[in-house]
């Protein structure tokens, strides 16, 4: 038996076009967000799903900040999940896809040990930590855009970055890891 996908009648064309275009500005980026949180783009998927369609069945009051209102609800679903199911993510390969790496032929070998140290250090980071060095180097976030996404001051956010960067710094240097 064929399915057939129906739209909800009480829903103008506008009101799906306007969805549409926010999914298309930010589903990229709440995924990174997302799978920065949980190490899963599977689950960070399934976040970024579950928090569109909240949004789409959202009927109360007009919605300042999208960006914002998918990310906290996202985070939120997240987090209940973590709950439900009590067991950790794991970092997977899968983070190589989101880096935004550019390597010279001759680097490829030296940069599958880097990415292995990193990757190590980065699943011993806080939530918070993953978080804010994702934003900055991996979607080249300003502190400015990552301040309005996370409900606080920009210099709150170079702070924070500061110290994501140190703590992810002695972690390689404890692995053996020569940074610079």
């Amino acid at each position: 038996m064929e399915q057939q996908q129906t739209v909800d009648a009480s829903v103008s064309a506008e009101e799906l076009e306007e969805l549409d275009e926010v999914y298309r500005e930010n589903s990229r980026e709440l995924w990174a967000i997302f799978y920065s949180q949980c190490s899963d783009p599977e689950r960070a998927y399934d976040a970024v799903q579950e928090s569109f369609l909240r949004l789409h069945a959202h009927r109360g009051e007009q919605i300042r900040d999208p960006r914002a209102w998918l990310l906290r609800v996202g985070q939120n679903w997240l987090r209940d999940v973590a709950r439900r199911k009590s067991s950790s993510c794991k970092l997977t390969p899968a983070l190589d896809e989101i880096v935004n790496d550019r390597f010279v032929p001759q680097d490829i070998l030296s940069s599958t040990e880097n990415r292995q140290a990193i990757r190590h250090a980065l699943q011993c980071l806080l939530e918070d930590d993953r978080k804010v060095l994702v934003m900055k180097y991996s979607l080249n976030w300003t502190s400015v855009k990552m301040a309005r996404v996370m409900d606080c001051s920009a210099a709150a956010i170079d702070m924070r970055l500061s110290r994501a960067r140190r703590r992810l710094a002695e972690l390689l240097e404890e692995q053996g890891y020569d940074h610079e």
